[in-house]
């Protein structure tokens, strides 16, 4: 396979740095992709008015589609580059500070039991318009419903367009997301009709919105009021940390993938088969990330650990930066 040639000034200076590290031994292909997407930004923003501890300094702030740890894995080759920059002698070499993007600790996902689920979602369901936001009601009950039916990210549930719904088909195409992998997501029955009557809905208060869950006309929910909102209703539906770790809204996204591995393992399907489609499902670019939920579900259910004693030495050990 031909590799994607480097486009702006610094090309010469990324293929020095790469033969350095594969020289060391270091495979650097996750960062590799990193240095692409950085050197075609660079491309685009060059010039002599700009210096490049600017444009170094733009690409680091956090994205949309990010979490703290996402942004750390995207900043950390241009980190590294940049060392190998100044150590090469180049006169604007610029090293991203140790403090800047930091990896944060993952937390210990929270497994909910089916009374928890029944719990919030009847909370939820019971919710209230404000003066802040008067489709509150109508659009948290269906978009954490999108979370725990489907598994996606939560910045791809709070950014999806309405032009990317197709209620006619009964599926959603989340697009530009994590690690710019696209994907066409097939609604399950009971929530595509959901979807109909709620679009009717929300089409009768914002026509034409930008949003298939908005706050006004043409703005989304933000990342913060998500988790505001899912702590909300997670204490009005009277629950706590009774069964473990404190619940987050990105816990959905657990719950669907060890809800899929678990019910794969009682009917006897062969895990290996359905990995793939569940990879693809939840919009990751390689196995390792998904077999982050086979280290986890073990600790939650006897069925999974008798059997799959056979795949333990099969498994690689997982690396958790790429998931989230």
């Amino acid at each position: 396979m031909t590799k994607k040639a480097y486009v702006s000034s610094l090309a010469p200076y990324i293929e020095s740095f790469l033969e350095f590290k594969h020289s060391l031994g270091w495979k650097y292909e996750t960062a590799e992709s990193r240095l692409h997407e950085f050197d075609r930004y660079y491309a685009e923003n060059e010039s002599e008015a700009t210096s490049l501890k600017e444009i170094i300094k733009h690409w680091t702030i956090l994205r949309d589609t990010e979490c703290p740890n996402t942004q750390h894995v995207r900043v950390a080759p241009i980190r590294e580059f940049g060392k190998f920059l100044q150590s090469s002698g180049y006169p604007d070499a610029y090293v991203i500070p140790k403090k800047v993007c930091q990896k944060q600790t993952r937390p210990m996902p929270h497994f909910f039991t089916h009374n928890e689920i029944v719990k919030f979602f009847n909370a939820c369901d019971t919710l209230h318009p404000c003066n802040q936001n008067i489709v509150r009601h109508l659009v948290l009950p269906m978009f954490f419903r999108l979370l725990y039916c489907c598994g996606v990210r939560t910045c791809e549930a709070r950014l999806l367009m309405r032009e990317n719904v197709d209620l006619n088909s009964g599926y959603i195409d989340i697009l530009h997301s994590k690690g710019l992998k696209d994907r066409r997501i097939f609604l399950p029955e009971d929530l595509w009709s959901l979807y109909i009557k709620y679009d009717a809905v929300i089409n009768s208060i914002f026509p034409g919105r930008t949003y298939f869950f908005p706050v006004k006309l043409n703005t989304c929910c933000l990342s913060r009021s998500i988790e505001q909102n899912f702590n909300k209703i997670w204490k009005a539906a009277g629950l706590g940390k009774e069964s473990g770790s404190k619940a987050r809204a990105y816990d959905f996204r657990h719950h669907f993938a060890f809800s899929n591995l678990n019910r794969w393992i009682e009917s006897g399907n062969d895990v290996n088969s359905m990995l793939p489609y569940l990879m693809r499902y939840m919009g990751h670019s390689r196995l390792e990330s998904t077999f982050y939920y086979l280290h986890l579900v073990p600790e939650f259910f006897a069925t999974f650990t008798e059997k799959t004693k056979k795949l333990e030495k099969l498994l690689p050990e997982v690396s958790y930066d790429d998931e989230e």
